[in-house]
């Protein structure tokens, strides 16, 4: 960080190098005191690497979210010091901007086979995205694109349903971080025409199974080509009062409907109510269904394998 030249008349006393600290704000607006009125501010040190007079700021990798080291968009910066008689008691340089951009790269990948017409996850890939980013999945109509899907980032992955017609289908994941949309690129997905059911009346009837110690239930129903009224009982860990610590609770997932496909494959997602999330996928074949149930409310998550067996 360079000094700032003394250019006050008077008699003003100015701080040394560990008096200097630096503003980072979203706004270019200044308080009464000369410097950027709203923003995080980071007191220096004296280095002497930049001289004897010189010290030195960095923003560390800590904060609440969302943590301005961490989100693109337009961003501007000041030196001051502290400095007796100073108007507003510090002296202060001219406001410089900084734009930052994110290095990630979305992409995606279709999971299992797609069937216009069904419903199908695509599993999105977005390293290094902070939590709780925004993706959506765009097809391609045209000369432009339309969204088919979107999903919330987590650990630097998401996954997102999607619905298409028949035919060979241009996809892309689009993430938006800050004020920075970053679009991944096209991939290419074959969705074939729903035909030749694996499945039969002889699959139609109640199912019963466990999720882990606990139970699930369904009924297949339209000679093999429904799943209705699926409830399962999910374990799910919930953050403790204290850091680092959890609980246990059971939660209930519940989905209405859901279409199989010909290969006998079947997914749902569902939002109840704000805070809620449920994602079903399984496979119906010999009287028999697999797969995972995923179930969250607020802070807590669960994600469970499953099967169930006819009667």
């Amino acid at each position: 960080m360079p000094r700032v030249p003394d250019r006050r008349p008077g008699f003003p006393l100015f701080g040394g190098p560990k008096d200097y600290g630096l503003t980072l704000s979203t706004s270019p607006a200044l308080g009464a005191d000369g410097r950027l009125a709203d923003g995080v501010r980071v007191t220096g040190s004296a280095d002497p690497s930049v001289g004897p007079d010189g010290c030195s700021a960095l923003l560390g990798a800590g904060g609440a979210p969302p943590r301005i080291q961490e989100t693109p968009g337009t961003y501007y910066w000041q030196v001051h010091r502290i400095c007796t008689e100073c108007p507003g008691e510090y002296e202060t340089g001219p406001v410089r901007t900084l734009t930052l951009r994110s290095p990630v790269k979305p992409s995606l990948r279709a999971s299992g086979r797609a069937y216009a017409g069904y419903p199908f996850f695509v599993a999105l890939a977005v390293t290094g995205a902070p939590d709780g980013t925004s993706v959506v999945v765009e097809r391609r109509a045209g000369s432009g694109w339309k969204r088919a899907g979107s999903a919330t980032a987590l650990r630097g992955k998401a996954e997102a349903v999607v619905t298409l017609a028949r035919g060979a289908q241009q996809l892309r994941a689009v993430a938006t971080i800050g004020s920075q949309r970053i679009e991944g690129d096209a991939t290419r997905v074959i969705v074939r025409r729903a035909a030749s059911w694996q499945t039969g009346a002889r699959d139609d009837g109640a199912y019963r199974g466990r999720v882990g110690s606990r139970s699930v239930r369904l009924t297949v129903a339209r000679h093999g080509r429904r799943v209705r009224s699926f409830r399962a009982f999910v374990p799910m860990l919930c953050p403790g009062v204290s850091p680092g610590q959890f609980t246990t609770q059971i939660g209930t997932a519940t989905i209405s409907r859901a279409r199989v496909a010909p290969d006998g494959s079947f997914v749902a997602a569902s939002r109840p109510r704000s805070g809620m999330a449920i994602r079903v996928r399984g496979r119906l074949k010999r009287g028999k269904v697999s797969g995972r149930v995923e179930l969250s409310v607020g802070s807590c998550t669960g994600n469970s394998a499953y099967s169930a067996a006819r009667g």
